[in-house]
């Protein structure tokens, strides 16, 4: 009776929207998607997570944005910018005219609003909030951004603390999207499930862990959506989703499982596309918890572990057994790196070094639903137990729900981990700050350096090559990191894999894009 209630409000709903849509050629249907999960939350700036910044990327636009399918800067809020010779002082110019979906001017007091409330923890709308990106990226409050000014309406003006090479690709992520002020300091508790900004469509509904409806934004001067309605059901059950895309039931399906994706693109109608491999698959290992402090443990880690047998088992064609900690062909991948080959007995020789002669006990975390970069969690995870346990070491297998799995994970609470990142913005910094700078381990929770590494020498390295502007420069810099994260182990990375996608053959306008974000806006009906 449950399912059946569902069902039937779902078509009070599908019915409901389809009354006042714009379809090409007259159909008036919503666009339906179905994911595994829910958004975690819709403020851009407070999630992590690509299940909640893939949507407020259609809701909320930042100065810069990225060209569809590539990590190409392009403008969006701003129509241009300049860098100081120093490169300290960044000055953007905002398109003039442009408004909120509540109606509110987007100006440079809007903007610096913005980047005031994330940046100054005295703020009186940054409060307790997690910032999780703009520490990562910035280096924590207020971090590299020194000041933001507003001299007139249409230009606003960065200080930074140093120079920054990858300063315009991090303003085009989607965490620094621009909120409407008025929203903001009108309900600032409930932001995150009400998000008012400017983008092709804005939030009409969400139902948590039901679905998350959009509208066309009436305001928005770019691409006009053709679906003036677009549907987004959390369906956790894949192999009903997977029923549901075979009947017609909905238009598009993310993060098939591999096995799935290969059935669904044999049938007629149906159309599976590869988006690029921009990912990273890893085990995190909690370097302050014992024993994962001594290199000889972790080293005995990625020996135990048969990285390539999984990659074989669990992931397509279009994934690559992981070398370096960043994606092959980014800048800075180090061609002398080879993944560790598989040798429980070299394992064990390392654990009796470290005075674990007879292996040691330990847990390893794990998210319940698939990721872009990791299709089958539960049985990666009971792969690498099982791989771990002919080397000695007793692994206690701990599945949570995703929101709850991060809130874990960000508080230390695991020993390992095993998580992923899907790149942000095409540049080495955005794999190696993040997830591995001592900046962000002192940023708990706030952070996202799950492994908690504190490395000196590698931090003053990605500082480095944070403050280099010539790429080629850069490159060397990033190949000396890759080749540290290889031999001092904070992390495993196992992967990086293209991460499929399913559509209706008679939806045109899709571009497969390296940072899995789909735009609605260009979709249509062919």
């Amino acid at each position: 009776m449950k399912r059946l209630t569902a069902f039937a409000a779902l078509a009070l709903l599908l019915a409901s929207c389809a009354g006042n849509q714009t379809g090409a050629g007259g159909a008036g249907a919503p666009l339906v998607i179905a994911r595994v999960k829910d958004a975690v939350i819709l403020d851009p700036a407070q999630a992590t997570d690509g299940m909640s910044l893939n949507l407020t990327q259609e809701m909320m636009k930042g100065l810069v944005e990225f060209k569809l399918g590539t990590f190409d800067v392009t403008p969006s809020i701003a129509q241009s910018w300049k860098m100081s010779a120093d490169g300290l002082h960044w000055t953007f110019s905002l398109k003039k005219g442009l408004k909120f979906s509540d109606g509110t001017p987007i100006d440079a007091a809007a903007v610096k609003f913005n980047f005031d409330r994330w940046r100054l923890t005295k703020n009186p709308y940054h409060q307790n909030y997690p910032y999780g990106y703009y520490a990562d990226m910035f280096g924590g409050f207020p971090g590299l951004i020194k000041d933001v000014a507003a001299p007139d309406a249409q230009t606003v003006v960065f200080t930074l603390a140093r120079p920054l090479g990858p300063f315009l690709r991090d303003l085009a992520m989607p965490p620094f999207a621009i909120a409407s002020p008025s929203a903001v300091r009108g309900d600032l508790a409930d932001f995150g499930t009400r998000p008012v900004g400017y983008g092709p469509y804005m939030l009409k509904e969400w139902v948590k862990d039901d679905h998350i409806t959009l509208a066309a934004n009436p305001t928005w001067q770019g691409v006009k959506p053709v679906y003036g309605t677009v549907i987004v059901r959390d369906i956790p059950d894949q192999a009903t989703s997977v029923l549901e895309m075979q009947r017609g039931g909905i238009d598009v399906l993310t993060d098939p499982r591999p096995d799935d994706a290969v059935q669904l693109a044999k049938r007629s109608g149906i159309t599976v596309y590869q988006q690029p491999s921009n990912n990273n698959s890893y085990v995190a290992l909690n370097v302050q918890k014992a024993p994962f402090g001594k290199l000889a443990v972790r080293q005995a880690i990625a020996y135990a572990i048969d990285v390539r047998a999984i990659v074989k088992a669990f992931y397509t064609a279009g994934a690559v057994v992981a070398s370096n900690w960043t994606p092959p062909g980014m800048l800075g991948e180090n061609p002398a790196l080879q993944p560790y080959p598989y040798d429980p007995a070299k394992a064990k020789q390392l654990l009796a070094q470290a005075g674990l002669p007879n292996g040691f006990s330990t847990n390893l975390y794990y998210p319940t639903i698939p990721r872009p970069y990791m299709p089958e969690p539960q049985r990666i995870a009971e792969a690498i137990q099982a791989d771990l346990k002919k080397a000695g070491i007793n692994v206690t297998l701990e599945p949570f729900e995703w929101g709850v799995f991060l809130d874990k994970i960000r508080n230390g609470e695991h020993e390992m981990c095993l998580i992923g990142w899907s790149g942000d913005n095409g540049d080495p910094d955005n794999f190696f700050y993040p997830l591995l700078d001592k900046d962000s381990a002192l940023a708990k929770p706030n952070g996202q350096n799950y492994s908690f590494w504190e490395d000196d020498a590698f931090h003053g390295l990605i500082l480095k090559g944070q403050a280099t502007l010539d790429d080629a420069a850069r490159a060397a810099i990033y190949r000396q990191a890759n080749a540290m994260v290889h031999d001092l182990v904070p992390a495993l990375p196992i992967v990086h894999t293209t991460v499929p996608v399913v559509l209706k053959s008679a939806i045109g306008g899709f571009v497969p894009s390296p940072d899995t974000h789909i735009a609605f806006e260009y979709l249509h009906p062919k």
